[in-house]
């Protein structure tokens, strides 16, 4: 099975693991399945099942399918007053 390199750069609560970090997934994973490998590798952090992902130009959708190596940010819920 051959695979992609995702750089995955981290924001806001993620900021605790790092700036970033590289993980690899089978080509044409959705955004999902990037995210629970995400999930796994950030010990079980359920902070990432409600972020999103975006690339340089876009918030992408769960559905989406990555079919190459990528940078990537994961963008955690904000709330203000």
């Amino acid at each position: 099975m051959s695979t992609i390199t995702i750089h995955m750069k981290f924001f806001g609560g993620f900021r605790k693991f790092g700036e970033s970090l590289d993980f690899s997934v089978p080509i044409g994973s959705t955004v999902v399945a990037i995210k629970a490998t995400l999930q796994e590798k950030l010990n079980g952090d359920k902070l990432v099942l409600d972020s999103v992902l975006a690339n340089d130009r876009n918030i992408l959708r769960d559905s989406d399918i990555l079919s190459s190596d990528t940078e990537l940010s994961i963008l955690p819920p904000v709330c203000g007053g």
